[in-house]
């Protein structure tokens, strides 16, 4: 969710891929309102993050302040054009991604990072990471083996510049020695991606499982695109179970 945060967010002029956000510690809210509620993070560096870094630390901090400089009208409109709260018209059965409710600013922040009420399938969520390596275009998902490959679904979803600075701070995911996906990085075989970790629990502060997530595609030659969920996995960093067998995959095409 991540990426397409920033590219909302870099869109609308709330951000800008330079500017350093100053953070400190693991947890943040914007001010006394919020109670005892807070948007942690598992990077706890003091110096200031920018774009790129956010993405190598997947800083869920940043993110949540870049949803809320983009406000509520401009980040739902803008995971719209993403294909949010719209059917794939996918041949197999496909609940819609929804954005859910963005009434309180805890929500909006919370969506920022892929928590909140955002919900997304598989199917489209590797769909909205395509226009990342397509100047900014969304192919459609295809299932069918006689259905026309690389249709684009949506045009323009973000501009060509934008969609180029994005795809450079994926592959930092990777080859940042920081960097949330750094398992998969492979000598002369450039990776890129993201990492995603679902919590499964009630409330902040408890223990449970997690879901990991990783996608990853070869920047070489960027014509297979590998998006991936391992359920129930245990402990902090659960994303790295899909990490390396996302790897593995890449391995048996070199």
């Amino acid at each position: 969710m991540k990426a397409i945060t920033a590219a909302v967010a870099l869109e609308k002029g709330a951000i800008t891929p330079e500017q350093a956000v100053p953070i400190l510690g693991k947890k943040w809210q914007k001010d006394k309102s919020w109670g005892g509620y807070f948007v942690t993070r598992v990077h706890a560096g003091s110096a200031p993050v920018n774009l790129e870094k956010a993405f190598v630390f997947s800083d869920n901090i940043y993110f949540a302040q870049a949803a809320l400089k983009t406000g509520k009208e401009a980040f739902a409109d803008g995971l719209k054009k993403f294909g949010f709260e719209e059917d794939l018209a996918f041949p197999f059965p496909l609940e819609k991604s929804t954005i859910g409710t963005l009434d309180r600013e805890i929500a909006l922040a919370d969506s920022g990072y892929g928590q909140g009420q955002i919900q997304m399938s598989i199917v489209h969520l590797l769909s909205t990471y395509t226009p990342f390596i397509n100047n900014g275009n969304m192919i459609k998902p295809i299932l069918l083996a006689e259905e026309k490959q690389s249709q684009v679904l949506k045009e323009a979803v973000v501009s060509p510049e934008h969609a180029g600075v994005i795809a450079t701070d994926l592959r930092k995911v990777v080859s940042d020695a920081a960097g949330t996906a750094h398992a998969a990085e492979m000598k002369d075989y450039p990776l890129a991606g993201k990492t995603g970790t679902a919590e499964i629990k009630q409330k902040q502060g408890e223990t449970g499982t997690e879901n990991g997530w990783f996608i990853g595609y070869n920047t070489n030659s960027p014509n297979l695109m590998v998006a991936m969920m391992v359920e129930s996995v245990q402990g902090r960093g659960g994303s790295q179970v899909p990490v390396k067998k996302v790897k593995k995959v890449f391995e048996l095409l070199r």
